[in-house]
């Protein structure tokens, strides 16, 4: 009956997106303008064309529209931005989308390697005061399924760039997540609830295409074969294997098998029993688990494999369920690399957002200086390492984890009756070989390369991009540092670092004496693992149709930017945190976000004061504010998505039950959300409150709702 209901409900549910309001296309094609300005110039309708081999973005920041240029900084005259349709649009504010969306292209090519440059744009607001004589014109343009981008400048400079099969994004490009999330949930079946959902985007893709019903059933089938699950090994139109996607299938590989192995060897064995001498009980377990995912900070992906493979076998031991064991992996492992400034997640995060910087006055080198001066609004990855330590040093727990915690202390199962863990039990329940000693080194060695290794590919790498940039006195140590990873290919790192590990555990497995074991360890691991790869190459394959669907753009327009200064900063955490939780990525909703906040944050902010607010946020601060929830808020989706691909690595780690591990963490995801809502972004905003004011009110929240809410678990005695 629970699930005949839960099926209704979720029907009912995927209904009610056909009450949601079409995105307006103009709109939408505003919003859009930018990638055009990548596309290649074709022809257009004045003499003198510039070379065609050249992107529309290049001929504007080198032709008269460039009016200064430094070294590093540099000026473009803008005049007027229009959009026009086959008609004219009558929503005026389509013209400043466009407007916004142009200046977001033309930064983010100024700012890239070719250019390198820090732009300033005069006229970025409103038409420039050189007006006809020097100001680039651009006009954007919908033509039935054609996007068009052209641009003038009286000194008679034209190009024209045309974006062929362009189509707005529909209500149904949400269906695709909603089927595989309300399924997983519904029935517990992730493979087979993932699998309907990239069904389900290959359908409304076949019909995106111009197939009739009829047709997009018979061909959607095959399609989630060919263009659901195979891009993600071979990518037909670069022609070239997938190898980041692949990388993090060997990674994952190289790790439980190395695990494996210490395993058989006894490494396992004896780290457990050297950590359960300081370990003694079920809080020192947790404690331990929680401040080694605070030290593996530099990695999310390899603090999922490494925190949630070694930790398992001492939580096992002092039945402390799987669920609680992948939440705590989950919720150390984007919270504290999101925030670190050693991680291979600043320098990302930093470049989504500072080429829009100098809209706000500021240099793109000004970027990590920004960074920096979110922290104190980086509400949600705060509170919920915070809240993460609050549960393991209280020993309460509330909710679902609540029941899963009593039900292992009681009975001793650490997944539920019919849990399916993402990694079997002949894999996780693989002994040491008979006769052999337990030493810890042959754990603590393999681990230790692991780390050592990654970190240095990282750097070799990262300086091989960058080199000399340690003799740069102009830049600082961290700003170096976080440079030198943003390049150092952390995907390849961990890759060779987990082989590296392998590699050393097997040796040391040698010289115990159990060469014969290691093979079956290894064919034990594969062998138990192929629903967790099959699930994490449905999530990437939802993503990807998200992405053909236009979901993301889907969800921004439905939002819009229509609303007060003030509530900015919670509706950019409610928007990317829909957009990650639809789409199980937090990087792919930065990207899509931040170069839109910069500018809209600033120039909102600047026009408080002016418009007589009680509480004038000005237009730094609400920026700051809006770039830190941007940030939050996708890895808030992010952590309650299923078709997360960090979310899916914990439950693989964990030996979890996936859906399990969803559904307990959402609770505590939910709380730590709600306390960053209302005692973090609003009061900050609305009241204007101080980020030490708000986090001081949030800590007390949290420790006031562990132990209002929480409870103790009954733990049997320890034999």
């Amino acid at each position: 009956m629970r699930r005949i209901l839960l099926a209704l409900l979720s029907v009912l549910l995927l209904a009610s997106t056909m009450l949601l309001p079409q995105a307006d296309p103009a709109r939408l094609a505003a919003l859009d303008a930018y990638t055009v300005l990548s596309e290649k110039v074709g022809p257009a309708p004045a003499d003198g064309l510039p070379d065609t081999r050249k992107t529309l973005g290049q001929i504007v920041l080198e032709g008269p529209a460039m009016v200064e240029r430094g070294e590093r900084d540099a000026k473009l005259s803008l005049f007027g931005v229009r959009f026009g349709t086959t008609g004219e649009s009558e929503d005026l504010t389509v013209h400043e989308l466009a407007r916004r969306s142009l200046i977001r292209g033309l930064r983010e090519i100024a700012s890239s390697e070719e250019f390198g440059l820090s732009l300033a744009i005069d006229g970025e607001r409103t038409p420039t005061k050189l007006g006809q004589t020097q100001g680039a014109n651009f006009l954007v343009a919908l033509d039935g399924d054609k996007l068009h981008v052209e641009y003038t400048h009286p000194a008679g400079q034209s190009a024209l760039a045309t974006r062929n099969g362009w189509q707005p994004a529909q209500r149904s490009s949400l269906w695709p997540p909603l089927v595989a999330i309300v399924l997983a949930i519904a029935f517990r079946k992730p493979v087979l609830a993932l699998f309907a959902g990239v069904w389900c985007g290959a359908l409304l893709l076949e019909l995106k295409s111009g197939a009739s019903w009829a047709g997009a059933a018979l061909w959607s089938l095959p399609g989630v074969v060919t263009k659901g699950l195979l891009p993600q090994v071979y990518d037909n139109a670069a022609g070239e294997w997938n190898s980041s996607k692949l990388m993090i299938i060997g990674f994952v590989v190289a790790m439980l098998s190395m695990v494996g192995v210490m395993t058989k060897s006894g490494g396992i064995r004896g780290l457990v029993d050297a950590v359960a001498r300081l370990a003694t009980g079920v809080r020192t377990t947790q404690i331990a688990t929680w401040i080694m995912g605070l030290v593996v900070f530099f990695d999310d992906y390899a603090n999922c494999i490494l925190v949630g493979t070694t930790m398992r076998p001492l939580t096992d031991r002092f039945r402390i369920s799987r669920e609680k064991l992948s939440y705590l992996v989950d919720s150390t492992a984007a919270p504290v690399a999101g925030i670190s400034l050693f991680s291979t997640w600043i320098a990302y995060e930093v470049s989504t957002f500072a080429p829009q910087l100098p809209s706000a006055g500021m240099s793109v080198d000004d970027g990590y200086a920004v960074f920096l001066a979110t922290l104190p609004y980086r509400f949600y990855c705060i509170f919920t390492l915070v809240f993460a330590g609050l549960i393991v040093f209280s020993g309460r727990d509330f909710g679902p984890m609540l029941s899963a915690e009593r039900r292992a202390r009681a009975t001793g199962k650490v997944v539920r009756d019919g849990g399916q863990p993402m990694v079997g039990d002949e894999a996780t329940n693989i002994e040491p070989v008979a006769g052999v000693i337990p030493k810890a080194h042959r754990a603590v060695l393999p681990v230790l390369t692991f780390v050592a290794v990654t970190l240095e590919e990282i750097v070799r790498v990262g300086l091989g991009a960058h080199p000399g940039i340690l003799d740069d006195a102009s830049l600082s140590f961290s700003r170096q540092v976080t440079t030198i990873l943003a390049d150092g290919d952390s995907t390849r790192a961990i890759l060779i670092g987990s082989t590296s590990g392998f590699v050393v555990a097997s040796v040391l497995a040698l010289l115990a004496g159990v060469a014969s074991s290691i093979p079956r360890a290894i064919a034990l691991t594969l062998k138990n693992m192929g629903v967790a790869i099959a699930i994490l190459y449905f999530a990437w394959a939802i993503g990807d149709a998200c992405g053909a669907l236009g979901t993301a753009p889907y969800l921004t327009e439905l939002l819009g930017d229509r609303l007060a200064p003030a509530a900015l900063p919670s509706l950019l955490f409610l928007l990317s945190a829909g957009i990650s939780f639809a789409t199980g990525t937090s990087w792919g909703t930065m990207s899509i976000l931040l170069p839109l906040v910069v500018g809209l944050a600033y120039s909102l902010g600047e026009q408080t004061g002016l418009q007589g607010d009680s509480v004038p946020i000005g237009g730094q601060l609400l920026m700051l504010m809006s770039i830190g929830a941007v940030l939050e808020g996708s890895i808030f989706g992010d952590h309650c998505s299923p078709i997360s691909d960090t979310t899916i690595l914990s439950s693989t780690a964990s030996a979890a039950d996936h859906v399990d591990h969803t559904r307990t963490q959402m609770v505590y995801a939910l709380t730590t959300m709600a306390v960053a809502l209302s005692l973090g972004y609003f009061p900050c905003a609305f009241m204007g409150w101080s980020a030490t004011t708000a986090l001081l009110a949030g800590c007390g929240a949290l420790l006031m709702i562990v132990f209002v809410f929480g409870r103790k678990s009954t733990v049997p005695p320890q034999g």
